[in-house]
C-alpha cells in the first residue's frame, strides 16, 4: 500500500515536471519582469526583455479603457480592444491577457485562431452565436448561442468565431492564457500573405477561378493597408507613452440586449459570405 502511494506521488511529480517543460508560459523566476520594448539588443527567450526593477512604476501594471465602447464602423462590424503585454508591460512572462470585443448589429468576429492561448469569453451585453471547429479529420462545428452572463471556451489553436445575432450592439470580454496570444485571421492568412500564395494553388484549393482569387486578394490587401496604418499610429502612441498605454479613445456606439435565435447550429451561408467572402462585394 505504501509502495503504491509512493509510486503515485512520483508519477504526479513527473507529470508536473513534464507540464513545466511543455507549458506555454514558464513559471517566473522573479517577482515580475516588466517589458522593456526599447531594449532591442537583449536576448529574448519567451517574452520581452525586462526593465530594471528599480525603474518599475505602478503604471507598468495599469491600463484604463475597457469601459470605452469600441468603434465597430468597419466591414465586419466588430472591434477588439486588447490588453496584452503591449498595453500592460507588467504582464510580461505572466501568461495571461484579456480583450474587450464590441459588435455592431449583425457584426461578426470572423474565423481566426490564437496560436498561443486558450480563450474564455463572457457576454456582457447582447446575444452572440459563438463556435469553434475541431481539427481534421472530423472538422466538427461546436457552436452555441450565448446570452448576457454566459461563458464559452475556445481551445488553443482552434479556429473560432463570434457573431451578434440581435438588433442592437453587443459586448463581450475575454481572458487568454498568454501575455501575447497572437491572432491568425483565416482570410488574411490565405489571401494576404507576403509573399502571396500562388493564385493557381488557391484556385485549386477553393475550386474557383483565378479571377475570383485575385478579387479576394485585392480586397484583403486593401483592408490590411487600412489596418496597418491604424496599427502603426497606435504603436507610435504606445511607444511615446511612459506606460505604453493603448489609445482607446473611440466613439461611443452604445450597447444593448439581443434576443434573436439562429434557425440552426450550422454556419449559415450569409455568415460565411459576410466574413470570408466579403471581398467579392
Amino acid at each position: 500500500m505504501e509502495a503504491t502511494f509512493i509510486f503515485f506521488i512520483l508519477l504526479a511529480a513527473f507529470s508536473l515536471s513534464i507540464l513545466g517543460v511543455f507549458s506555454y508560459e514558464p513559471a517566473p523566476m522573479q517577482d515580475f519582469c516588466v517589458a522593456d520594448p526599447t531594449n532591442l539588443v537583449a536576448v529574448r527567450v519567451n517574452g520581452m526583455a525586462c526593465k530594471n526593477p528599480m525603474f518599475v512604476q505602478a503604471d507598468d501594471f495599469y491600463y484604463s479603457g475597457l469601459h470605452i465602447n469600441g468603434d465597430t464602423r468597419n466591414s465586419y462590424g466588430y472591434k477588439v480592444t486588447p490588453v496584452t503585454v503591449y498595453q500592460i508591460p507588467g504582464l510580461n512572462t505572466l501568461g495571461l491577457s484579456m480583450i474587450r470585443i464590441d459588435y455592431a448589429i449583425w457584426g461578426a468576429n470572423p474565423p481566426h485562431t490564437h496560436p498561443r492561448a486558450t480563450e474564455i469569453l463572457t457576454v456582457l451585453e447582447g446575444t452572440l452565436q459563438v463556435g469553434f471547429i475541431s481539427s481534421d479529420p472530423q472538422n466538427r462545428l461546436i457552436t452555441k448561442v450565448l446570452q448576457r452572463g454566459d461563458v464559452f471556451v475556445f481551445p488553443v489553436g482552434l479556429v473560432h468565431f463570434q457573431r451578434n445575432l440581435g438588433h442592437s450592439n453587443a459586448t463581450a470580454i475575454a481572458a487568454l492564457s498568454s501575455q501575447n496570444p497572437g491572432v491568425i485571421s483565416i482570410t488574411n492568412t490565405i489571401f494576404g500573405s507576403n509573399p502571396p500564395i500562388a493564385t493557381e494553388i488557391l484556385a485549386q484549393a477553393f475550386r474557383v477561378d483565378n479571377k475570383t482569387v485575385n478579387r479576394l486578394r485585392k480586397k484583403t490587401i486593401s483592408d490590411n493597408i487600412i489596418k496597418d496604418k491604424s496599427a502603426a499610429r497606435k504603436r507610435l502612441e504606445s511607444r511615446t507613452s511612459a506606460a505604453l498605454s493603448f489609445n482607446g479613445q473611440v466613439k461611443n456606439t452604445g450597447t444593448g440586449r439581443q434576443d434573436a435565435i439562429p434557425k440552426n447550429n450550422a454556419l449559415s451561408s450569409k455568415f460565411l459570405s459576410h466574413t470570408f467572402l466579403l471581398s467579392l462585394v
